[in-house]
């Protein structure tokens, strides 16, 4: 094959850069990892300065204020004192009827 004087200007017939194939990956893989990465960002955050007192709070009032919560979710078990509050706000009622045995004119 004889060695051209003038190298040839037209591009190949397939040229590698613009075919070039895509290497097989798995992207639930790769999703999944990126899940546990953002979660455990999240989780990090969360935690950084969660011991800080907000500002105007002493520590006294935020004890206190779980203790009311801890109140409040042991007071949500008791729902059949509550029916007897119903029934003493059910016969406190007044009734206005008209069809009432004395009739005021």
């Amino acid at each position: 094959m004889p060695i051209p004087l003038f190298p040839t200007l037209m591009p190949k017939v397939t040229d590698p850069l613009w075919f070039s194939i895509d290497r097989p990956c798995d992207d639930e893989n790769e999703l999944a990892v990126l899940e546990q990465e953002q979660q455990t960002w999240m989780t990090n955050i969360a935690q950084e300065d969660c011991d800080i007192l907000p500002i105007g709070k002493t520590a006294l009032e935020m004890e206190e204020e779980e203790e009311d919560d801890e109140e409040e979710d042991d007071n949500d078990d008791d729902s059949d004192s509550h029916d007897d509050e119903d029934d003493e706000e059910l016969d406190m009622e007044v009734s206005y009827d008209r069809d009432s045995p004395v009739d005021v004119r």
